[in-house]
């Protein structure tokens, strides 16, 4: 076989893990297409490193293998699958993938599969290599505008919230009233507030959830509230966009509450229903709002499909939460670990490679 331009090419990307304001539940006819608008912050300390490296051209068939991955060191079979299955969409768009045999090697700062958004970050990461390479293949340089936009629509093919973890800040997903798009994700205008607001990040929980997000937005195709999910969704998208331009917190905050409770709701009332809060979360949820009652101190929590809580709050009142947050903890026993993260410029290429 001739030596194709790829070979041996390397590169690495960080990508964050984003929390959802709106949530993204449920999905329209086609391949990850939300069925309804959301928007995100983007987080900083919680992201994965993917390092893409270009092994060999190989005739791809049925029985070779395409991709090598190995996760924190250790080679992870378990996790091939659902890679491949990207790749597979992806060389769609891609076709030049499927002349090459690759190897991964990607790490976490936090626990995978717990309700922390980790495809998001590992998709994002992995979809900015590939369009890396896509440059060296086609002998372009997209601006930073058409790169980022690329690669959302291509990491948008293996994890739906993916396609938000490409920009700063904020960012938004899915077509409503002639703004977005649900083929990639953009960046949202936002308030001083929110770029340099926390994300304290209260782990009762590491384990892998007992049910995935993919099953869980399956559930939503016959489910007796999905319409009206949709609606509610919509509606709170709008609000959100325009609270965040205004830096309007304390109105996002409440809303953000309602949509975490709101997510976890239809999981409970799906066919099968499930529950993925535990304990410590419905007590951590109420220590939460107890202390803000009390003090006034404008700390709102929200929840992606995992038992997690994430605890949102301006960069002024960070002293107070902080003292709050060790009392949390006491409270809710030594298992319990937190985060300590904050809203982040998005995703960045790692020097030297």
């Amino acid at each position: 076989m001739t030596q194709k331009k790829l070979d041996g090419l390397k590169f690495t990307w960080w990508a964050p893990s984003n929390i959802a304001l709106v949530k993204y539940w449920g999905k329209k006819v086609g391949h990850q297409l939300p069925a309804n608008p959301s928007v995100s912050l983007t987080l900083s300390t919680a992201k994965t490193r993917v390092s893409l490296s270009v092994v060999k051209s190989v005739e791809t068939t049925e029985d070779t293998p395409w991709i090598d991955l190995y996760f924190a060191g250790q080679q992870m079979p378990s996790f091939i699958p659902k890679i491949e299955k990207f790749f597979k969409y992806a060389s769609g768009e891609l076709p030049f993938l499927n002349d090459y045999k690759f190897l991964l090697k990607t790490e976490n700062t936090f626990p995978h599969s717990a309700g922390i958004a980790s495809s998001a970050s590992s998709m994002a990461a992995l979809a900015l290599n590939l369009i890396e390479l896509e440059q060296v293949e086609k002998g372009v340089e997209y601006s930073k505008e058409e790169f980022l936009k690329r690669a959302s629509f291509i990491a948008r093919m293996g994890s739906g919230s993916a396609c938000r973890s490409l920009y700063p800040f904020a960012a938004s997903w899915g077509e409503s009233d002639n703004f977005g798009s649900d083929l990639w994700a953009e960046p949202v205008d936002c308030h001083p507030i929110f770029k340099s607001m926390y994300d304290s990040i209260v782990v009762v929980n590491s384990a892998e959830k007992k049910v995935s997000s993919r099953a869980g937005h399956g559930l939503m195709d016959e489910h007796f509230y999905g319409k009206a999910r949709y609606h509610h969704a919509l509606t709170n998208w709008n609000y959100s966009i325009g609270w965040l331009k205004e830096g309007a917190w304390d109105n996002l905050g409440n809303l953000v509450e309602e949509e975490a409770l709101s997510l976890h709701a239809m999981m409970m009332t799906s066919r099968p229903g499930y529950l993925l809060m535990e304990p410590q979360t419905i007590t951590a949820i109420q220590l939460v709002r107890e202390y803000r009652y009390r003090t006034g101190v404008p700390i709102y929590f929200t929840l992606d499909a995992g038992p997690n809580l994430h605890l949102l709050y301006p960069q002024d009142v960070r002293a107070e939460v902080q003292k709050f947050l060790e009392d949390l903890k006491k409270d809710l026993g030594a298992n319990v670990t937190i985060i300590d993260d904050k809203i982040g410029t998005g995703p960045y290429k790692e020097d030297g490679l």
